[in-house]
């Protein structure tokens, strides 16, 4: 019985690296975030609504909180798009959050 021994070269294709998603550059997940200001009854709060693209290394969860302009907000709902087109793989919706 012949045994095959290997050469350590490498065939081209590399089964280490895991695929990418379209929307995710090397560096993290890009999503779209807004913030609607009229949900928001705290004298803190941002008057104004706000859109804004972000990268993050892992696509916000529910409950957790994004940092933007020296204010906090909280995820209330993400919407995962899975697309072919190089764009945002999600829509984030926050709150404001005071941590007070």
């Amino acid at each position: 019985m012949a045994t095959k021994k290997t050469t350590g070269k490498s065939s081209g294709k590399s089964s280490d690296s895991a695929p990418s998603t379209p929307a995710s550059s090397g560096r993290g997940f890009k999503v779209q975030v807004f913030y609607l200001a009229a949900r928001s009854n705290s004298p803190n709060a941002p008057l104004k609504d706000a859109l804004w693209f972000a990268t993050y290394p892992m696509i916000p969860r529910i409950g957790d909180c994004v940092f933007r302009d020296g204010v906090y907000y909280r995820v209330e709902r993400v919407f995962l798009y899975e697309n072919l087109a190089a764009g945002w793989c999600a829509d984030v919706e926050v709150s404001f959050y005071g941590r007070r």
